[in-house]
């Protein structure tokens, strides 16, 4: 496992992380078990939904992949829920009921067909993934190979006992592996040469952030929504057209300018600067499965014409993108990566997700992910949309998704009672926003030549 995903799978155990993506198609009235059974041939052939973590004894060394047999537990039908709105408080639920990465890394949740969805008759299938296993973009690839048309042979040729290499038990083998003894005593042995890297990476990094320090603001002051949660997990759901959003700019630009505009009267907060936590995909190549990182982007409420607001939250996204590849952040990841398995597991337990920060990066949270041309199907029905709901934390209790297929936009939002009392007013605001934002700046296009 690399050194991110180790990372990434030790917090889970502070804050849950799972990612749920859910997918809808168009309904061919096949049975739901007969959907379950397609979709476990289709995941015997994905490779990324044929593993499992092994923990290694006194986290002496990074976890390890090792494999295991889709099993008939990792697939769960929903077969009472009748609507769209329950489908959601379905959802909202399993939030709580998260992956045990050394027994699975992944469930599937079938639902029957729903006659309500945003796009008319729908079936739902949920992916439910851990974290560690892939970002939103791999996470979505993931997706993409599962609910692909099958191109091998006929379902009876695939056999229900595939053989799998040593390390294909699911659980309750062995309470230490011995394969796990293994690479702990290698990382005993090579543990000084690791403290030597460190000391060596963290140094230069030291140095290069003295010479040129990168660029990060100071965060912005808290507000009621940057708080605990508790249990309860309320979402929603608008699905909008490409065309629904600025021409001139990208989707990710044309709903945070939206969200500006929910989020500034929700709040009152017209005195206070907003930001957001945006996930951030790498464009550098990584063997990380999870290549990304969260940049606090402002989202200029000060700035009262539309237009003018997309363009300078534009401005900053794309400033985001470039100082993520200026030397001092790629010496600081260096330097966090070469951090030996125990001392980075150690720094993971002594994190504190119960303590309140004085400021945030984003008063909320912002995933955005397009998941590709809408060539997928499930039992010959088409995809009809996409969307995903990122998780909620100690700090933050309104988290927003967008997520595109084809020319179908999803823009998610999760939050929690305690939170926002009146979530669908909020979510009228922001229907009301998507529309106000692409008249304003169809408008200034209009008048603008030589724009877009």
């Amino acid at each position: 496992m690399e050194p991110a995903d180790a990372r990434t799978y030790w917090m889970s155990g502070a804050i849950p992380n799972d990612q749920f993506l859910l997918y809808c198609f168009a309904d061919r009235h096949i049975s739901i078990d007969d959907r379950a059974d397609d979709l476990y041939r289709r995941a015997t052939r994905v490779p990324d939904l044929m593993v499992r973590v092994m923990d290694i004894p006194a986290n002496l060394d990074h976890p390890r992949w090792i494999r295991r047999p889709v099993g008939a537990d990792q697939f769960v039908l929903h077969r009472s829920v009748a609507t769209w709105r329950e489908c959601l408080e379905r959802v909202a639920a399993l939030t709580a009921d998260q992956l045990e990465p050394t027994c699975e890394t992944w469930r599937l949740h079938l639902f029957p067909a729903l006659p309500d969805t945003p796009r008319g008759v729908g079936v739902v299938v949920v992916l439910q993934i851990c974290h560690a296993l892939g970002d939103g973009r791999r996470a979505a690839a993931i997706a993409r190979e599962l609910f692909r048309s099958p191109r091998v042979a006929h379902a009876s040729e695939i056999r229900r006992d595939t053989h799998f290499d040593s390390g294909g038990e699911v659980c309750g083998g062995p309470a230490i592996d011995g394969r796990a003894l293994v690479v702990a005593a290698a990382g005993a042995a090579t543990l000084p040469l690791r403290i030597g890297a460190m000391l060596w990476h963290g140094l230069g990094a030291y140095r290069t952030v003295r010479a040129r320090p990168p660029t990060e603001g100071t965060g912005y002051a808290v507000t009621e929504l940057n708080r605990a949660p508790g249990t309860g997990r309320m979402l929603r759901v608008l699905i909008r057209d490409r065309a629904d959003f600025p021409a001139a700019h990208t989707v990710t630009v044309g709903a945070l300018t939206a969200i500006s505009v929910a989020l500034d009267a929700e709040l009152d907060a017209h005195d206070h600067p907003l930001g957001a936590e945006v996930t951030m995909g790498r464009q550098r190549p990584s063997r990380s499965r999870n290549n990304f990182r969260n940049a606090g982007i402002d989202l200029h409420t000060e700035i009262d014409d539309l237009d003018a607001r997309a363009c300078a939250i534009a401005v900053d996204l794309d400033r985001a993108r470039r100082a993520d590849d200026e030397p001092a952040r790629l010496a600081e990841r260096r330097a966090t990566d070469a951090v030996p398995a125990p001392l980075a597991h150690w720094g993971a337990r002594l994190f504190d997700p119960h303590r309140r920060p004085d400021r945030v990066t984003g008063v909320t949270v912002v995933s955005s992910v397009h998941r590709g041309a809408a060539d997928l199907d499930l039992d010959g029905g088409p995809v009809l949309f996409t969307t995903g709901f990122p998780a909620l934390s100690p700090a933050q209790g309104l988290t927003h998704g967008i997520h595109g297929i084809g020319t179908t936009i999803a823009l998610s939002v999760t939050t929690a009672p305690s939170i926002l009392t009146d979530v669908d007013r909020y979510v009228a605001r922001l229907e009301s926003a998507i529309d106000a934002v692409a008249a304003a700046c169809a408008q200034e296009s209009s008048g603008s030549p030589g724009r877009g």
